[in-house]
């Protein structure tokens, strides 16, 4: 599925540069708070050089590594992706037009997020496509702290979760699990990546 395929007529089109906006979000973050790449490395568990070429656009983070990114800087996520245009409010309300949501692209995951401009509300919600068809493409299972819960909205998925046999899921089954299992989402089947609405607690958005 390519990005555009979650534009309806008519909306305004996301934008489309992951990879530079969480670089550029995360050089900021790293220099307003006076450290350098090495000192930050040590902090969330990721290489120098790793950071160095996310911060370059280089490379697009796994989930994985922008889960210790944001352990590390004891930020959520949604404050790594869109650092320094957020907004706190309390009596607070949200609203995203149907494929207008910010997109977010991993090697494993497609995430348009939702709702996600307010850091008051204590989760965070996206819909999701499924890139990965297999474990081998994959690879090794994530482990993040906290809890989340998957719905499937649309194709088959199978979910790979630490200690748990695989489970096989359709449209309208969902699945909750705690985020410190090792756990991997990948499509069944479907010549378009299945999709999923998915919701982190506070734990994981902080």
């Amino acid at each position: 599925m390519r990005k555009n395929d979650l534009i309806p007529t008519g909306a305004s089109i996301p934008k489309a540069h992951p990879a530079e906006d969480i670089g550029r979000n995360l050089k900021a973050l790293r220099q307003a708070r006076g450290m350098s790449l090495t000192a930050s490395a040590a902090r969330c568990s990721v290489s120098a050089a790793t950071l160095s070429r996310i911060e370059n656009g280089l490379l697009s983070p796994t989930y994985d590594v922008i889960s210790k990114i944001c352990e590390g800087f004891e930020i959520g996520i949604r404050d790594l992706i869109g650092y320094g245009d957020r907004v706190a409010l309390s009596g607070w309300t949200s609203a995203t037009r149907a494929g207008a949501g910010r997109i977010v692209e991993t090697p494993h995951y497609r995430f348009e997020l939702l709702c996600d401009e307010i850091l008051a509300k204590p989760f965070l919600v996206f819909r999701a496509d499924i890139l990965c068809r297999s474990m081998a493409e994959f690879g090794a299972l994530q482990s993040h702290a906290g809890q989340e819960q998957i719905v499937v909205q649309s194709g088959r998925v199978e979910v790979w979760i630490e200690q748990y046999k695989p489970r096989l899921l359709d449209a309208g089954d969902s699945l909750a699990f705690d985020s410190r299992l090792g756990h991997a989402v990948i499509s069944v089947g479907g010549d378009t990546p299945a999709r999923v609405l998915w919701i982190c607690d506070s734990q994981e958005v902080r």
